[in-house]
């Protein structure tokens, strides 16, 4: 997983890290230090973090994403035993730190969400704006998609599962309406669900700035991830990764994440230090040249020693 910032073609073609600046004055990298990217994608984090630590940091780089450490091979290679790259879910954060020497770390970064390559890439299913096949996995071995989901989940299934994500006054109406539309043939675009959701949904309250089926299908790529499960369980285990005085940073795109981050940071067993007062937010001109970083949310925390 990585932030939603713009791209087009491959994941590491034009990626535009969000708040870029931010992460690298909070998180300070120094030579012969390690930090972790445990939201890789593309890798262009991973390389920022790798160009402030030179000569000697070392960075180690995570994603579930076979696509993503194909792109991550050809943009790091060059800084060679530098740059460890794995592909596994970073809910086993502290398993891979601790199998490739990243324990203690001097810092570890979650850029969550999905990133650009995803959303635009028709193959991945996330797009509204494009009719694709549902299917919404961020890694092929997951089993179930959103088409499964979609098309096997009862009508108060799938509007609890709606409902998770705030979609409170529509959530039963949609689900009705996907449950009524799948009884002639199975759901299998983005096309097909984003009209069924907008049509069963009266025009007047259709939001100004987001697709009405915005939220619907946040739920579902959510569920098809475990993306709240996931993440409970790697941000459990940042305590036990991070040096004392490491610095952990999430950015955030949703209201779900910042909640768990809020919450793990609450209910710890190690104590943190704020080295933001509130979450910091893309100003106007990062905004302008990268819309999709609006709606982004970062927090940083120093572990105390």
């Amino acid at each position: 997983m990585a932030g939603e910032s713009g791209v087009s073609g491959s994941p590491g073609t034009s990626h535009v890290p969000v708040l870029l600046d931010e992460v690298l004055r909070l998180m300070a990298p120094e030579t012969g230090k390690k930090y972790i990217d445990a939201t890789g994608g593309p890798g262009n984090m991973s390389r920022a973090l790798l160009e402030k630590s030179a000569p000697d940091g070392r960075v180690l780089s995570i994603d579930c994403d076979p696509r993503a450490i194909i792109e991550q091979e050809k943009l790091l290679a060059g800084f060679g035993n530098r740059s460890i790259r794995i592909r596994t879910n970073f809910s086993e954060l502290e398993r891979a730190a601790s199998e490739e020497g990243f324990i203690p770390s001097d810092g570890v970064l979650y850029d969550l969400g999905i990133s650009s390559a995803m959303i635009d890439q028709p193959e991945y299913g996330f797009s509204i704006k494009t009719d694709a096949p549902l299917d919404m996995r961020m890694s092929p071995d997951i089993e179930t998609t959103a088409r499964d989901l979609v098309n096997t989940l009862s009508e108060k299934e799938l509007a609890d599962l709606f409902r998770t994500m705030d979609e409170r006054r529509f959530a039963r109406p949609i689900a009705r309406a996907i449950v009524n539309a799948r009884k002639t043939d199975p759901i299998e675009t983005t096309g097909q669900l984003a009209d069924i959701i907008a049509k069963a949904v009266p025009r007047r309250f259709h939001p100004k700035r987001i697709h009405i089926a915005t939220r619907p299908f946040l739920a579902l790529r959510v569920a098809v991830n475990r993306e709240i499960e996931n993440l409970e369980s790697s941000l459990s285990q940042v305590g036990n990764v991070l040096s004392a005085d490491g610095v952990l940073i999430v950015i955030c795109y949703s209201s779900f994440e910042d909640r768990i981050v809020r919450a793990m940071i609450r209910e710890s067993a190690f104590r943190w230090e704020r080295l933001a007062k509130k979450a910091i937010r893309p100003d106007e001109e990062e905004i302008a040249r990268n819309p999709r970083s609006r709606s982004a949310r970062l927090r940083a925390y120093r572990k105390a020693s």
